[in-house]
């Protein structure tokens, strides 16, 4: 069974800001320093708003960690069955 889109956009905000708060990063202080919007960043780490490749990548850059590892983390069901 594949994952909803509005199910994966939800766990993906939602490990993003894990990953921020145990940087001991405040929203806005994370914001400002990777060039983003607070509300940009608060609509991300809600699963409101379905991000940009580009911003993912802004947040892996910040978190210092891989794209990669960040993807892997969210244990998304890739397949094509319906």
């Amino acid at each position: 069974m594949q994952q909803c889109e509005k199910e994966i956009i939800k766990l993906l905000g939602s490990y993003l800001k894990t990953l921020r708060e145990n940087k001991k990063k405040s929203l806005n202080m994370f914001a400002y320093e990777n060039d983003m919007t607070t509300a940009t960043v608060s609509r991300v780490e809600n699963g409101l708003v379905d991000l940009k490749f580009t911003t993912l990548i802004k947040y892996a850059r910040a978190l210092e960690m891989p794209l990669e590892d960040i993807l892997m983390q969210l244990d998304i069901d890739y397949t094509n069955e319906d």
